[in-house]
């Protein structure tokens, strides 16, 4: 029995349990279970996928939802439910350029910086979870 596992039978067995979200994400590192690239919202672009269990007697059953989410997704959906600020963006560091090297591609060749990218924060195609929900 993994910790995980522990971690979510408590919560099933606690009091909490009516009203929980339980959200288990993992980098599963470089995509090697992808066979297409991700999808290409900006010149940051999204990275490798990041698995998600949703794990709530709210959660939708059965369901692999096809919405597009990023790191942040799980933030957002805190934001969303409890009506706060943005909790943690990255929009500052490409909002005025975007980073290069790694897996930064936006700029030309020998370039300092990329173009800016436009702010994720209310982009309808990045989903907050909620989608996953049945509330």
């Amino acid at each position: 029995m993994g910790i995980q596992e522990d971690l979510i039978t408590a919560l099933r067995w606690s009091s909490a349990w009516d009203s929980a979200a339980f959200l288990l994400t993992y980098d599963e590192h470089g995509g090697y279970f992808d066979h297409v690239a991700p999808p290409q919202l900006d010149a940051f672009g999204l990275g490798i996928r990041v698995p998600t269990w949703v794990i709530s007697p709210h959660a939708k059953r059965s369901h692999p939802e096809p919405a597009v989410y990023e790191h942040t997704s799980t933030l957002k959906i805190l934001e969303r439910l409890f009506d706060l600020s943005t909790l943690a963006c990255v929009n500052h560091v490409f909002d005025t350029a975007t980073p290069v090297g790694g897996n930064y591609e936006a700029a030309p060749s020998g370039a300092l910086a990329g173009p800016p990218a436009p702010p994720r924060d209310a982009n309808p195609r990045i989903g907050d979870l909620f989608e996953c929900f049945d509330m």
